[in-house]
């Protein structure tokens, strides 16, 4: 039983914007299914050790998994948040949801592929401790962060389109001050992680070496000094 004096804010997630999504729609549905059977796909990619050495690989490979598993738990939370906010169903965000699923599915196992490769590198340069974990051979790190920064330049793009949408709707969609705030600052975000995103592509082609991987540290401070630029500005 829920206690009397919990506002709707806590029970619906946010209490400076109203959720205009009502019941779970058959296109958001859709998107939980594909994202259990993304989960699904990490999990039964290997097959049931024969020996020690490929039980120990599958235990440490569950790092891989785990990184994998918050990546793809934050894409959901970020579409969970957009159709909740907006309610939209267009055709417009039927095609952008579409591109979405296609890209995450097919993005699935580079992402594992490059979390698995990079943890079993992290471990064995500080710890000595090495594990296959179900990769041999050579291993080209330049083509693999171009298909990984390829998966997250198509998906961050989608979430940005999906919110400059929402903010082409805001009439429509009745937004308040503070909704439409937040709107921008959303689309405004998702435009500069896909901006990044291509720039390590970029890097990549052009043979820049490990600095197409690393500039996505950087991620988080560009957008706060963006914000911080911009509130500046408009104080003045």
């Amino acid at each position: 039983m829920f206690r009397k004096d919990l506002s709707k804010a806590s029970l619906f997630g946010e209490k400076d914007f109203q959720w205009r999504g009502g019941e779970v729609s058959r296109l958001e549905s859709l998107m939980d299914a594909i994202f259990a059977i993304a989960v699904t796909l990490l999990i039964v990619s290997r097959d049931v050790p024969s020996d020690f050495q490929e039980f120990t690989d599958v235990m440490w490979g569950f790092a891989g998994f785990a990184v994998t598993f918050i990546f793809l738990f934050w894409i959901w939370y970020e579409h969970f948040i957009f159709h909740r906010r907006y309610g939209l169903e267009d055709k417009y965000t039927i095609v952008l949801n579409s591109a979405l699923i296609f890209v995450i599915l097919f993005y699935i196992y580079p992402l594992k592929f490059l979390a698995t490769v990079l943890i079993s590198g992290m471990l064995y340069n500080l710890f000595g401790i090495s594990f296959v974990g179900g990769f041999d051979g050579y291993i080209d790190m330049r083509i693999l962060t171009i298909v990984y920064s390829l998966g997250f330049f198509m998906i961050s793009l989608v979430l940005s389109l999906l919110y400059k949408h929402a903010y082409s709707k805001r009439e429509l969609l009745e937004l308040n001050e503070i909704e439409l705030e937040k709107t921008i600052v959303s689309y405004h975000s998702f435009v500069i992680i896909t901006l990044f995103a291509l720039t390590s592509i970029l890097l990549g082609y052009f043979n820049f070496g490990p600095i197409s991987g690393f500039i996505y540290f950087f991620i988080g401070p560009v957008i706060f000094l963006y914000f911080w630029l911009k509130e500046k500005i408009t104080k003045t």
